[in-house]
């Protein structure tokens, strides 16, 4: 086996493509997150415009709704002058006036006064009634849905939403409230067709538009949707939320220096969590900017908790792993800085484990396997302590001293394979191809994946030349 074959082997970076596309991966679903229901303003069920616009008249449509007889005039007639300026009257007429058998317009009347009073619980038991009485009666369903809305019982909402389509109410509030009802289901194709009914009525609601774009958003219709946010944008450019959604688009199209510009406009408005930070200083790393990346992971920690420490440390890693030993070390320290001190036993554990290694490549040897040796006085079988110290003996060519602390890691279940991957790799270093196939096959039987499989065969062929030779 040549030189060059034996080296490319020693030097394998087993799944090092694998983290990048995964470190990727997890910043933009952090990302995506982000995209949930909205706080409602002109379309807002609570509002007193929406509540004028949706009801409506007091009028009757007889063609749907329980026409007036002519006993009912004369309640109908006794309570009119007051439904605008003096609903307390209006409601007290029509206590007195309501009994089981009543025409179902009072009951929905009665409603409607107590709906705009707010009281909903009232409200909802006359225009039950009101349906019972007179199923298609479409303002008593639009107003119930109001009610089911404002209470968040969405599937209800959407029920009665329905009915008052079906029975020709299909105005924009109506889609509209649909819309958002289904957006909160998370029915995103549902919403969609919603949204864009809605706009056919009012194609410049504020509300309509948003929920239109996050569903565009969360039904992979990305340009689409950032056409649309860009509108939202010109709307209300100090609104972050549209410059970080838009920018989940840019990155689902692997647009990174835009969605990179959209996260520091958001920045700029003040929208800094550690997940939009980190996804910024992610993207300034894979596009070389290692400089300002390091700057903008190390604000990020400045906001991070306990669950972000996995996406800290893989940060570390791809630091280290490229080569950037002295950038990493300027993380650390806003690490140990901000996220530390709330870290757990085990979290700590991994990352002095990261420092130690950062230790190593800036020549600070004393004081990197000090750490890792303090590792494992708390934690003897702290695999990833001892794999570390196996491959810095390993790199010292100090075999014996390896091999015992990859030994010892053999018997920590969860380190298992990569002690016996790090055992592999030594042996080839050693030119010993016999025992490194075997370290490799019991790797591999235990997970099996593809570049270990091919660098097995690359092994395996080195083993089958050395016996001809």
């Amino acid at each position: 086996m040549n030189l060059v074959m034996c080296n490319r082997m020693k030097n394998t970076n087993f799944g090092f493509g694998w983290f990048v596309s995964c470190f990727w991966t997890v910043f933009a679903l952090v990302g995506m997150a982000s995209a949930m229901p909205f706080s409602l303003t002109d379309s807002d069920p609570a509002s007193p415009e929406f509540r004028k616009n949706y009801l409506g008249s007091y009028g009757i449509n007889a063609a749907i709704e329980p026409a007036l007889e002519r006993e009912d005039r004369g309640v109908y007639e006794e309570v009119l002058p007051y439904l605008s300026d003096n609903p307390a009257e209006a409601i007290r007429i029509l206590e007195n006036a309501i009994e089981p058998d009543c025409n179902a317009a009072f009951n929905f009347l009665l409603g409607s006064l107590y709906y705009m009073e707010d009281k909903l619980d009232d409200s909802k038991k006359q225009l039950e009634v009101a349906i019972v009485k007179h199923p298609t009666f479409r303002r008593a369903h639009r107003t119930i849905a109001l009610i089911y809305a404002r209470n968040e019982d969405v599937p209800n909402a959407i029920q009665h939403l329905l009915k008052v389509i079906e029975l020709g109410g299909g105005d924009g509030q109506s889609y509209g409230m649909l819309g958002y009802a289904y957006l909160n289901e998370q029915k995103y194709r549902s919403a969609l067709g919603a949204y864009q009914n809605a706009r056919v009525f009012a194609p410049d609601s504020y509300d309509y538009k948003r929920g239109q774009a996050q569903c565009l958003l969360n039904t992979n219709q990305y340009e689409q949707a950032i056409a649309l946010y860009n509108e939202l944008i010109a709307d209300d450019p100090s609104e972050s939320e549209f410059w970080l959604l838009q920018a989940n688009a840019f990155l689902a199209l692997d647009r990174r220096e835009e969605t990179a510009a959209n996260l520091e406009m958001a920045r700029s408005l003040g929208n800094e969590d550690f997940s939009n930070l980190s996804l910024l200083a992610n993207i300034y790393l894979q596009q070389g900017a290692i400089g300002i990346g390091v700057d903008v992971a190390s604000r990020a920690l400045q906001f991070a908790e306990p669950k972000n420490v996995d996406y800290a440390l893989r940060q570390l890693d791809y630091l280290v792993s490229r080569g950037f030993a002295a950038e990493a070390d300027r993380v650390i320290v806003a690490f140990e800085e901000w996220l530390e001190p709330k870290l757990g036993e085990h979290d700590t554990q991994a990352f002095s484990a990261r420092r130690a290694l950062v230790d190593f490549r800036l020549g600070r040897e004393a004081i990197g396997l000090d750490r890792l040796e303090k590792i494992l006085e708390v934690d003897p079988l702290n695999g990833e302590a001892l794999i570390m110290l196996g491959e810095r003996y390993q790199e010292k060519d100090m075999y014996s001293d390896a091999e015992y602390y990859y030994g010892r890691a053999l018997s920590v279940e969860n380190s298992k394979r990569k002690a016996l991957l790090a055992l592999g790799k030594m042996e080839v270093s050693r030119g010993n191809f016999g025992e490194a196939r075997k370290h490799l096959s019991k790797a591999l039987d235990l997970k099996f994946e593809s570049n270990i499989k091919k660098y097995l065969d690359q092994v395996e062929e080195a083993w089958r030349n050395t016996r001809q030779s």
